[in-house]
């Protein structure tokens, strides 16, 4: 019944997006987009999560903009279940801007065109009667050339979507949710002084969530990219299952050399592979994530998630430009950009149109980091 709900509800937003007044034309050889999602600014307090990496995001906005991005903000962007929106801007006000202005527009071709911005369900309030009497009376004007949608297309085969819709506690009764964050967790972080270091989603909920996003993608024959669920997902594939690729890889390749050094190279970087496995599973009770695909068949490569901007040692992000995906983490530490892995966006849409599985030409180099 919820993944009906969902698909149904994914539908009739992709169908609005892909209507050619609202369609964001795509020239893979020339554009160039981030996507970001998954923020949760809050009021600067020991509740706010995205504090720990508020200035790193505003490097790596600085690069992008330097660097031509247009910025997709794809929803989660402000915690209004835990603040009002004049306490976020007290501490925020400048990277909203920011962002504002690196936003990519509709395509109205009058004058009137807004910069886009796409909707969650932790910012939802934004859209409602209550919000927009509210905002008026703090005599605010920094939304006033924004429009806020549910989803978008970059021209016909990438769909860009939070991810919360259908779900009944996110989508349809966020206000009840609203509610049990504000007055219960949000009292808890404030009396033990504790933030959230990471994502906070129940691993087995996330797992059959990714999964439906995936069948729906798969039956569209689209490249689908999310957010909502706090994990970083490339073509479809999970960092637990590239670490899995990786490791068959190297374990392949170390049969086959002869320098006793070498050797022992790779032997480490199994090591360290399998450490990230185990350290990935500890989290997970030692239950194994849930497959897109029977095994031993791979997934199409239809599915992607930016990640979130709260993870305890950085942020993650998509990276679109001329003609290539990447997923790319920004490391707190030294503010370093790390792109762990990317595709051909052809490539990808081909493998998708085709229904065809993940092969030995999307065998990943995973840098010696995690996203969490």
């Amino acid at each position: 019944m919820k993944n009906r709900r969902m698909s149904k509800k994914f539908n009739n937003i992709y169908e609005e997006a892909l209507k050619p007044e609202n369609i964001i034309p795509l020239n893979p050889e020339k554009d160039s987009f981030v996507v970001f999602s998954d923020h949760h600014k809050g009021d600067g307090s020991p509740a706010d999560d995205f504090k720990k990496n508020a200035s790193l995001y505003e490097y790596a906005l600085s690069y992008y903009q330097k660097m031509g991005f247009n910025l997709i903000v794809l929803g989660d962007n402000e915690e209004l279940w835990e603040n009002r929106y004049d306490q976020i801007l007290g501490i925020y006000r400048n990277l909203i801007k920011k962002e504002i202005n690196m936003a990519l527009e509709d395509g109205d071709e009058n004058n009137n065109r807004k910069k886009i911005r796409i909707s969650g369900n932790h910012d939802k309030e934004i859209s409602t009667k209550s919000f927009k009497i509210f905002y008026k009376k703090i005599d605010e004007n920094i939304l006033d050339n924004v429009l806020y949608r549910d989803g978008i297309c970059l021209g016909e085969d990438i769909f860009l979507i939070h991810g919360h819709q259908g779900r009944f506690f996110d989508d349809i009764a966020w206000r009840v949710s609203r509610w049990a964050v504000q007055f219960i967790w949000r009292t808890i972080q404030r009396i033990f002084k504790i933030g959230n270091d990471g994502p906070a989603e129940n691993f087995k909920i996330r797992d059959d969530l990714e999964l439906a996003y995936y069948q729906w993608a798969k039956k569209k024959k689209l490249l689908l990219i999310c957010g909502h669920t706090h994990r970083a997902i490339f073509g479809s594939l999970t960092y637990f299952d590239r670490l899995q690729i990786e490791i068959n890889h190297l374990e392949k390749t170390v049969g086959k050399i002869h320098s006793k050094k070498e050797k022992e190279k790779i032997k480490e970087k199994i090591k360290n592979k399998k450490a990230e496995i185990n350290k990935t599973l500890a989290k997970r009770q030692g239950q194994l994530p849930k497959s897109f695909e029977k095994k031993p068949e791979w997934p199409v490569p239809c599915y992607f998630n930016d990640g979130c901007g709260c993870y305890t040692n950085g942020i993650t992000c998509l990276e679109i430009e001329q003609g290539t995906i990447r997923l790319v983490k920004w490391q707190r530490q030294g503010k370093e950009r790390i792109i762990f892995t990317q595709g051909n966006i052809s490539q990808l849409l081909n493998y998708i149109k085709e229904s065809r599985p993940i092969d030995e030409d999307f065998e990943p180099e995973l840098k010696d980091t995690a996203f969490d």
